[in-house]
């Protein structure tokens, strides 16, 4: 079967081979828009190679499966640390690009690279002076293990946002990457945590790796770190999108300027079984970008093809309590890649890249005034770059951010902050286009400063029945989602300690600025200009500004908390364990002892099991689709403190709980919590999380407990037994917590996502049974008939897809060969042995089951014929047998 591999021949190429074929980052001297293979694992290589391509032993690129991919939202992105979102090293992991929703197999991203071009004075090479670090010129500072990419979420210990965890009177002064950033001789005790799911690292453009990064034009780095964060959010309406945001450090010691951030795209969308899915694609510039609110724009003119968020504000809402903000607004700046016809219906969706926010500077001297675009191209396959093509070396790249590219176009009404009217393609030039956006320019760039950008990957159904012109009809989901993104990042304001805020006069300005000695002593916002005043700045008082010229921000008293959304409890940490004909469940308690990010309170109320079974593997498919999860047990956490349970005995007598337990409220299954030692902070000492606890009285009134106290408990605390499964067969499980919010009417129940990739998966395995074939071992399927029940789409790390199985083997099996009838040697499997999954043979202490995918030892498939197969015990010597191929 063809490998996942695409836009280049179908051949996985090495970097020797990049190098030669003059690869610069995303751009060929052949196919437009083609995106190169790493080729080769650095994991097995020999050092001297690695030497060589300035990795080391321990810096392998977080590329591999399974990667760090967005699962807890629907749309599925892949992160790494080697300047590239998505999966285009479809070689190295079977990973999801941006897949929505879940494992669907739907693409609607190939891949993103990160692009900073900057203006450099102090080098003498006039070749040098400005240059792109860019794609894979990134990489993690060291190849120590700590520079890796970390997993957090809203609410974890010492990550809580605006929240001095480590009580040394500063907040988020530790960001979470492995490092003591503030120099007080711990790790990573106060971080902001953002979204149900974060994934974080650091990258550097002027490594060793990266300086030696392979390609037709030697990289020049502009010392610069990028510390990366991925989010992801369950809710909804706010689970359409995964997010990132870039800060950009100057770590080269000296000036910098003319700086911009720029996101290389290449969005391809279409299902991956269909062959070259992405050669119909059509941009669609249009959507989703909406006036700015200070320019105007009549939404419901049906002659304006934009649209503006529209909000009436609440009259008990603080904002609207100076009468000046009735109408919350906001603009939209984003763009699109669409299937020209949806595949037939195969393709729901339209794949939206949304810029949310970036540095701004109100004076304009440093950084624009707004946020928005400032440059914006699309590329057609096969067009040269002097004709609006794909850039080929630095020069082009630093073009295309500061200009837009050789035409000098940036392709931004610098009046509305939109893309031109006219910058669209007639409906049939369908094709595998990418493209390239920036902002900036960034200037006098000091060491040590840091800069940022955020945007997001959104995805939503579009009706490709409906005219492309109709655009509010075509997208109107889509158009949403993009609203909910930005409304989502934008935030919302709550009360905290010790952090500056706007006071009783600044209504509507949001942004804290102090006087600097080499800055302007006078400001002017939007509040300003309309009596033609300034203000003066102070320089240790925040003086505030109306940056966004939106009167409904800004709220005195309180904070702006970017990244808002409601999020319900983490998910609990899950292991798997299989057995004969069962597989047992284990997690945590860490959804129990997670606060609310927003409320400060102890809102868990319970777990559902989920189970997914009969996934084959489709094309594309890294894990079972939704449609697959079955619901096994909800389960209800019972306080016996705040209502004790009465249940039967065996002999029918009453018994009072009074034991915590989860209780499953329709068939009255109970688990109750293993003896399992608690989490220790110190010998002896149980670590505790505290926290308000929201609990109901038997008359529904709910009650609030003050520094309400939550054990924490490692994986074991509970466990669960599934029974209903076959020997052999690939099976998936998740356990995911619920929460609830509101009373009465309004209340909602929020509850993570089930998810799961194939490396999750677990096959129960038989155990060795004397009386079962007279305790001699035997073969499944057989005869093998060129398939099995249990057989999988092949990929390029199962080449196969099938197996067959060596049941009733002793508990202390050796070694399984495998013979032709003329006494040749096929194959020899060992316990410890990994098949594609990565998991050993022996799963555990009885496992009686051995697997082989019909691969030779000399990696051929075999033919048919008869096979005798021998089994070597220590108990039990050898025992033969014989099994058949049918091709």
């Amino acid at each position: 079967m063809k490998q996942r591999i695409r836009k280049v021949g179908g051949v996985a190429l090495s970097l020797a081979l990049l190098a030669a074929a003059g690869w610069a980052g995303g751009a060929w001297a052949g196919p437009a828009n083609s995106v190169p293979e790493l080729g080769f694992d650095p994991a097995a290589a020999p050092d001297s190679v690695l030497e060589r391509a300035g990795l080391g032993t321990l810096a392998v690129p977080d590329i591999y499966g399974p990667g760090k991919v967005s699962t807890v939202c629907n749309v599925w992105m892949k992160t790494t640390n080697i300047g590239a979102l998505g999966n285009p090293f479809t070689a190295q992991s079977s990973d999801p690009s941006g897949q929505w929703p879940g494992a669907s197999g739907i693409e609607y991203l190939f891949a993103v690279y990160l692009y900073v071009g900057a203006k450099d004075a102090t080098v003498s090479d006039p070749l040098l002076l400005r240059r792109v670090s860019h794609a894979t010129e990134w990489r993690p500072p060291t190849a120590d293990e700590r520079d890796r990419i970390y997993q957090s979420f809203d609410g974890q210990v010492n990550g809580q946002r605006l929240v001095d965890d480590d009580s040394d009177g500063a907040i988020d002064e530790d960001p979470l990457d492995g490092y003591d950033d503030d120099g007080d001789g711990r790790v990573d005790e106060d971080y902001g945590a953002v979204s149900q799911q974060m994934y974080t690292c650091l990258m550097d453009d002027n490594t060793e790796a990266a300086i030696n990064t392979a390609a037709a034009e030697k990289h020049a780095p502009r010392g610069l770190r990028v510390r990366q964060n991925s989010y992801a959010f369950s809710v909804p309406g706010a689970n359409d999108f995964a997010s990132i945001e870039w800060e950009v450090e100057n770590i080269s010691g000296h000036t910098l300027d003319s700086v911009y951030i720029g996101v290389r795209y290449d969005q391809d969308v279409g299902p991956i079984s269909k062959d070259r899915y992405y050669s119909d694609d059509l941009p669609e510039p249009r959507m989703p970008q909406g006036p700015d609110p200070t320019i105007g724009g009549d939404p419901d003119d049906p002659a304006n093809p934009n649209y503006i968020y529209l909000e009436r504000v609440r009259s008990d809402d603080p904002r609207y309590q100076d009468g000046a903000c009735t109408l919350d607004t906001m603009a939209v700046s984003g763009f699109s890649l669409v299937d020209d016809d949806g595949d037939l219906g195969l393709t729901p969706g339209a794949s939206s890249i949304v810029l949310l926010g970036h540095t701004v500077d109100p004076t304009g001297v440093k950084a624009p005034r707004r946020v928005g675009m400032h440059a914006y191209a699309y590329y057609s396959p096969g067009v040269p770059y002097v004709q609006g093509g794909v850039p080929t070396n630095d020069q082009e790249r630093y073009e295309v951010l500061a200009a837009g590219g050789a035409s000098g176009d940036p392709h931004i009404d610098p009046a509305t902050g939109l893309i031109p009217e006219g910058y669209i393609p007639d409906a049939g030039e369908i094709g595998d286009y990418s493209g390239l956006f920036s902002v900036g320019p960034f200037l006098d760039f000091q060491p040590g400063e840091k800069i940022s950008m955020a945007w997001c990957l959104a995805v939503q159904e579009a009706d490709y029945t409906k005219p492309r012109d109709d655009l509010r009809g075509r997208y109107e989901q889509c158009i949403q989602n993009a609203v909910e993104a930005v409304k989502t990042y934008r935030g919302a304001y709550e009360s905290r300690q010790d952090i500056p805020v706007p006071g009783p006069t600044d209504f509507g300005r949001e942004a804290c600025f102090l006087k600097t000695p080499t800055g302007p002593t006078e400001l002017a916002d939007c509040h300003d200009d309309s009596v033609n005043a300034t203000r003066v700045l102070k320089e240790r008082e925040c003086t505030w500004f109306d940056l966004d010229c939106n009167y409904c921000t800004g709220v005195p008293g309180l904070v702006l908390k970017r990244w808002a959304a409601s999020a319900p409890p983490p998910n609990p940490q899950l292991a798997l364990t299989a057995g004969d004909r069962q597989v047992q469940l284990e997690w945590d308690n860490r959804s129990e002892y997670t606060p609310d990010p927003a409320k400060a309170t102890f809102d868990f109320v319970g777990y559902k099991v989920w189970k997914a079974a009969n996934w084959t593997r489709p094309v594309g498919s890294t894990g079972p689709g939704d449609d697959l999860w079955s619901l096994l047990a909800t389960y209800y956490a019972y306080d016996p403190g705040i209502n004790p349970l009465e249940l039967k005995t065996a002999d029918g007598r009453d018994s009072t709980v009074m034991v915590p337990l989860l209780l499953n409220r329709e068939t009255g299954d109970i688990i109750y919590p293993s003896d399992v030692p608690c989490l220790e902070i110190a010998p002896g000492v149980c670590d505790t999380a505290y926290a308000k606890k929201l609990t109901f009285t038997p008359t529904g009134r709910d009650s609030t407990i003050e520094r309400y106290p939550v054990v924490k408990y490692p994986i074991g605390r509970y466990r669960f037994t599934d029974s209903a499964v076959l020997n052999g067969f690939t099976y998936f499980y998740s356990v995911t917590a619920f929460d609830s919010t509101g009373r009465g009417r309004a209340v909602a129940k929020l509850e993570g996502r089930q998810a799961a990739v194939e490396s999750d998966g677990v096959v129960p395995q038989s155990a060795f049974a004397a009386a079962q074939n007279d305790g001699k071992p035997y073969v499944v399927p057989n005869p093998y008939r060129g398939g099995a029940q249990w057989d999988l789409t092949p990929n390029a790390t199962d080449p196969t897809g099938t197996h067959v199985d060596f049941f009733n083997l002793p508990a202390d099996w050796t070694r399984v060969r495998i013979y032709t009838v003329s006494g040749d040697l096929v194959q020899e499997i060992g316990p410890g042995d990994a098949q594609s999954n990565g998991r050993p043979q022996r799963e555990s202490v009885d496992d009686g089951q051995a697997s082989w995918n019909l691969v030779s030892r000399n990696g051929q498939d075999i033919v048919s014929g008869i096979y005798i197969f021998s089994v070597d015990s220590p108990s039990q010597g050898t025992k033969r047998g014989k099994f058949t191929v049918i091709r």
